[in-house]
């Protein structure tokens, strides 16, 4: 009876720990997180430019997208930047495109935020539509996982040490 229950322990705490590094390794992997500040469709009318707000804070990185249903220019500006263009005073290296993704580095200054422009311009006759989203990204470390693979290898090993002192008795 002793050698079953040597066995089953043995067999469990195999178990336990398989489980808890399967799950302690994916917990060291942060997680990927994001939040959307910024989801809207709008038209860009012929020969003018649109452009839409979002404030993003400095200490994350963020995510911009957009489609059009045609080709369209595209820059992201600070409020300085903008404020310079609009007086011909700037010109920006335009994207065109009529998608986009990037994600770009934040400051890294936890103090607050700042206000970006994302400028649209269509030099074309007819109307275009554009979908732009600006998220910001951030990485997250699972200490919920990181702390159940600790406790099912913890588990697991002192399983197998009773059992190994009831297999020496036997």
């Amino acid at each position: 009876m002793v050698g079953k229950a040597v066995i089953v322990s043995s067999v469990i705490a195999l178990a336990l720990l398989s489980a808890g590094t399967f799950l302690l390794a994916n917990s060291l992997q942060p997680w990927e997180r994001e939040n959307i500040v910024l989801n809207d469709t709008f038209n860009v009318l012929a020969g003018t430019y649109e452009n839409k707000t979002a404030w993003l804070k400095n200490d994350v990185d963020y995510r911009v997208s957009f489609t059009s249903d045609s080709a369209v220019k595209f820059y992201p500006m600070s409020e300085a930047q903008l404020s310079v263009w609009q007086q011909a005073q700037f010109e920006p290296r335009w994207e065109e495109s009529d998608q986009y993704y990037a994600g770009i580095g934040g400051s890294g200054d936890p103090a607050g935020g700042s206000t970006y422009y994302f400028v649209f311009f269509n030099n074309d006759t007819f109307t275009k539509e554009v979908h732009l989203e600006v998220s910001n990204a951030w990485q997250e470390t699972n200490y919920i996982g990181l702390l159940g693979g600790a406790a099912l290898i913890l588990s697991g090993g002192i399983i197998g040490i009773i059992a190994k002192y009831r297999l020496a008795k036997v």
